[in-house]
């Protein structure tokens, strides 16, 4: 276990804790809500352009409201939903729950971090002795083009997949 290794723990520990504080129902809903602001900013931008009275180039806007209103609206309902389990008594299964989805997303967003800072440094960072020391590089950096395969389709990742691969067989 060297230094990335550590720092990948650290990080992956603050995602468990983060996922326990707030639980499944309000770590699903910021998804939801993050995917669902971005496809509603995408298409309904224009009609709110409209109905704000902005011009066309204040399109911009116009998305970032859109979307901040349906991320809002969806952690809201998730917070009621939320509420309702605690009247339930089901609040440990959520928050356990919640861990493993922190703990998943966290590990795709340092996926895609692992293959970009690859990507960018043509494989010099980090240090080859540093990435074959590491017992979660691997791993870690194959979790993103594992669950979203059009990920692979482009080259870079491609090229991050077969030098993957490579280590594998060693």
């Amino acid at each position: 276990m060297n230094w990335l290794d550590i720092t990948l723990l650290i990080v992956l520990g603050f995602a468990a804790l983060k996922g326990f504080q707030r639980g499944f129902i309000i770590e699903i809903a910021s998804v939801i809500g993050l995917v669902l602001g971005i496809w509603a900013g995408v298409h309904v931008s224009e009609e709110v352009t409209e109905w704000l009275g902005l011009e066309i180039k204040q399109e911009a806007t116009a998305f970032l409201i859109t979307f901040i209103l349906v991320l809002v609206l969806v952690v809201l309902l998730g917070r009621v939903l939320t509420k309702l389990i605690d009247i339930a008594q089901l609040s440990l299964p959520n928050k356990l729950a919640g861990i493993v989805l922190g703990v998943v997303r966290s590990a795709f967003t340092l996926s895609i971090a692992l293959n970009l800072i690859m990507g960018y440094s043509d494989g010099t960072t980090p240090a080859q002795d540093v990435r074959e020391a590491s017992h979660l590089f691997t791993p870690i950096r194959a979790f993103a083009p594992t669950i979203i395969p059009a990920v692979g389709e482009t080259k870079w990742v491609k090229r991050t997949i077969d030098a993957l691969r490579e280590v594998e067989e060693e």
